[in-house]
């Protein structure tokens, strides 16, 4: 439990092994370096990948959750150059309690401007006083070292007393939403407000510096966020992700939320989308948005969908053009030249990520499948790829693995839920991202994530290699670990 009244600052030195050492608090920003990736957090010129486990126990505490982040280099990401973050880490705001699910989002971009990617964390379930599940987020900035130096924690209380169930810090992402050359924090709620806080003159922001109230009458209810500039017109806009009731059914659905010089503005709600993410994929200057539409949910609780995915493209009109009806590419099993068969309950379109595997410069998409089946194993799981070219996504060349694809190591099991988090990473600047996708059913819960190098031709499983939390000295029972992979 946290009081409305904590100060947004602690600080504190993160080692690369885990371990903390507390240093001198400040809020001041240190002078600008040469811009780096969203993902560079020690500022080396390698991308390093955010894996959380927010279910996990610690200290004892079941669902407090741990942050893990390991480092990229030339020889890619290695279990031995870490760190491993949760509420009882020297440096990080708060206490593990039950039900914190610290990690549950996570996003990072250099967002004081010093040269340095930072890392924010979602922590919804955090109770706030009295208010049970108020929630908040913990900023942890980057340096020559990693994530070391201050930490900053935000809470609803910078607009108003938190509130009960608010889950703020439910979906994260950054964008330059002011049009100032720099990146902000944008953040959802989890009930019907969408925040945007400024750190490039502090690390310490008293107040957002814009807050929008999202449609939410129709019964809407968000479960993410992403964000770019779709039409160049030098303002990032947004996109709430979630699900909306439709008679007996849940349905996917998103909120666009345009920005210009007077801000963020309501321009529609359209169908699809309860995780979504961002990208040029054509390569023509205007960000692209991909849309996963895993499920549709008969009262509630039965699947009628095997999903999609949807891709819309970025123009100088937007995403929808000037009508409204700008076209938009589905992608589902057994259509569009993506193999396999759609089937109730695949869960295809539960994760997506963008990257570049084979080196074309064009983005490629893979797509996690947590539900598909293998064989007579249900819920084991699978992820796809499919090409970026100068038309867009295509399905040439498209790839599937699971587990019992020859040379990723173990088995396809039922309920493993293999392909649930999706991470295409250059890790290693080699110009091939390599695919990172989690199960984090695997091993009775404990949960694990695998590593498949990328080359011209696509995604290899030579070399292939997993690790779980125990390769980290992190908690491993009923972990979860991999429930979150930062885009």
């Amino acid at each position: 439990m946290r009081s409305t009244y904590l100060a947004a600052l602690v600080a504190g030195v993160l080692a690369t092994t885990g371990t903390a050492v507390l240093a001198g608090s400040t809020s001041a920003v240190a002078a600008p370096r040469a811009a780096v990736a969203h993902d560079d957090f020690n500022g080396d010129g390698y991308p390093d990948l955010v894996t959380a486990a927010p279910k996990a126990a610690v200290g004892g505490k079941a669902g407090a959750g741990f942050v893990s982040v390991l480092y990229g280099s030339s020889s890619g990401i290695d279990t031995a150059r870490k760190v491993v973050l949760t509420q009882s880490s020297a440096g990080v705001p708060g206490t593990p309690e039950s039900g914190d699910a610290f990690g549950a989002s996570v996003a990072s971009a250099d967002l004081d401007g010093d040269g340095y990617a930072d890392l924010a964390i979602g922590v919804p379930g955090e109770d706030i006083d009295s208010a049970t599940d108020a929630g908040g987020i913990t900023v942890v900035w980057g340096s020559a070292g990693g994530l070391t130096g201050t930490s900053s924690w935000l809470q609803s209380n910078t607009v108003g007393t938190p509130s009960a169930n608010e889950a703020f810090g439910t979906g994260l992402t950054a964008a330059d939403v002011d049009a100032d050359g720099h990146q902000e924090l944008a953040h959802v709620n989890g009930t019907d407000s969408v925040y945007v806080h400024d750190f490039a003159g502090s690390r310490t922001p008293a107040n957002p510096e814009q807050l929008y109230g999202i449609p939410t009458e129709d019964g809407f209810k968000p479960t993410g966020l992403t964000g770019a500039d779709y039409d160049k017109n030098g303002y990032a806009d947004l996109v709430v992700t979630g699900t909306q009731p439709s008679l007996e059914q849940v349905e996917n659905r998103s909120v666009l939320l345009r920005s210009d010089r007077d801000g963020l503005i309501l321009d529609r709600t359209f169908d699809g989308g309860s995780v979504g993410t961002s990208g040029d994929i054509n390569k023509d200057g205007y960000p692209d948005l991909v849309l996963g539409a895993p499920r549709v949910l008969e009262h509630g609780e039965w699947d009628l969908s095997g999903g999609s995915v949807q891709v819309r493209y970025g123009s100088n009109l937007g995403l929808f053009g000037t009508n409204g009806e700008e076209p938009v590419t589905v992608f589902q099993q057994g259509q569009n030249g993506v193999p396999g068969v759609d089937e109730l309950g695949d869960d295809f379109g539960g994760d997506v990520s963008l990257g570049d595997v084979n080196g074309d410069g064009y983005l490629d998409l893979a797509i996690g499948s947590q539900g598909e089946g293998i064989g007579d194993l249900a819920d084991a799981g699978a992820v796809w790829l499919l090409r970026g070219s100068a038309r867009g996504v295509t399905s040439a060349g498209v790839q599937n693995v699971n587990q019992d694809t020859a040379g990723v190591p173990g088995a396809a099991e039922q309920g493993d839920f293999f392909g649930a988090q999706a991470r295409l990473i250059d890790s290693d600047r080699d110009g091939h991202a390599e695919l990172v996708t989690t199960a984090p059913d695997e091993n009775v819960d404990e949960g694990f994530a695998w590593v498949l190098d990328g080359t011209s031709s696509g995604l290899t499983t030579s070399g292939s290699w997993s690790f779980g939390a125990a390769a980290l000295a992190a908690p491993q029972d009923n972990a979860h670990f991999g429930s979150t992979v930062a885009k």
